[in-house]
């Protein structure tokens, strides 16, 4: 309980042989119980005394503090997500990339040896001493038949006697 403090003025004392008359007023503090300037607080109101309304209100906040919740959890997760998948696109680019650059130097380096055996083998003919039993023929390979039910009548004609099979080499 709080106290507050309160100045009152005493009447003066009957004189007393005791006390020299040049004596002043004295001035006494006393502890006055004071009453709280603002009400108590409601009572406590059961769930069972709340109307109607109000349960609904409630209830509707619950669930929107749900929704809320999964809401924000499903942006998280979608946003990190977009970060992750960002992230893996930006890796495989650059490999891709990288794997660009190989293949256009290993496509070089075919090129500039194709180029320098042709020129080796130019220079040998004329020179005069590549012989040609030292040149290797390739004969060309029919393509397999992938049907077993392929028509006869198509292989006789895809070979005719006027097609002579000529070696391929340099």
């Amino acid at each position: 309980m709080s106290a507050a403090l309160k100045s009152e003025v005493l009447e003066p004392r009957p004189r007393s042989s005791g006390y020299p008359a040049t004596r002043r007023r004295e001035r006494r503090l006393t502890v006055v119980p004071t009453v709280p300037a603002s009400p108590l607080a409601f009572p406590p109101v059961q769930e069972r005394d709340r109307p109607l309304w109000l349960k609904a209100l409630v209830i509707g906040q619950r669930v929107s503090l749900g929704v809320a919740g999964v809401t924000v959890a499903v942006a998280l997760s979608a946003y990190a997500v977009t970060v992750d998948a960002n992230r893996r696109l930006t890796v495989a680019t650059a490999s891709f990339g990288q794997l660009q650059d190989h293949q256009q130097q290993l496509i070089t380096a075919n090129a500039v040896f194709k180029n320098h055996l042709a020129e080796t083998a130019i220079a040998a003919m004329n020179d005069g001493t590549l012989h040609p039993k030292d040149v290797i023929f390739l004969e060309a390979i029919e393509p397999a038949e992938t049907t077993l039910n392929a028509p006869t009548a198509q292989t006789t004609n895809a070979i005719t006697p006027d097609r002579r099979l000529f070696p391929k080499g340099y």
